[in-house]
């Protein structure tokens, strides 16, 4: 079902349904919540970031999702020389939450298609 038939079949209630005010005022609730899903509501929900440090004695790079606080250990340099990380997945393998623009992007399409209907 995409949003729009979810919010004609609410408006049906809303409509015939005129002697169930509790219904239809959840009917009226559920409308008000099924607005599009925005790049800011995705970055703001979803997005994580990689935290991550390397240890020059051992040669390990740490690095740790800020969502769910898994914590990976790799053999080798994944943090360039402004500290930033590089070489790593766009999305965390425990949580799913997108780690990089182009991961957001990829959550934004998804997101699109099931709008659209084409995510059955």
């Amino acid at each position: 079902m995409t949003r729009e038939e979810a919010i004609k079949s609410l408006q049906n209630i809303i409509e015939y349904w005129t002697y169930k005010p509790t219904e239809v005022e959840a009917a009226k609730m559920a409308i008000a919540a099924l607005r599009p899903v925005s790049r800011e509501r995705v970055e703001k929900v979803w997005r994580g970031k990689w935290d991550v440090s390397y240890d020059e004695l051992n040669g390990f790079t740490y690095v740790t999702c800020s969502k769910c606080g898994d914590e990976t250990v790799l053999d080798g340099c994944f943090v360039t020389t402004e500290g930033e990380p590089c070489g790593l997945e766009d999305f965390c393998s425990v949580c799913g939450a997108p780690m990089t623009d182009e991961a957001v992007e990829m959550v934004m399409e998804r997101m699109e298609a099931l709008k659209d209907g084409k995510g059955d």
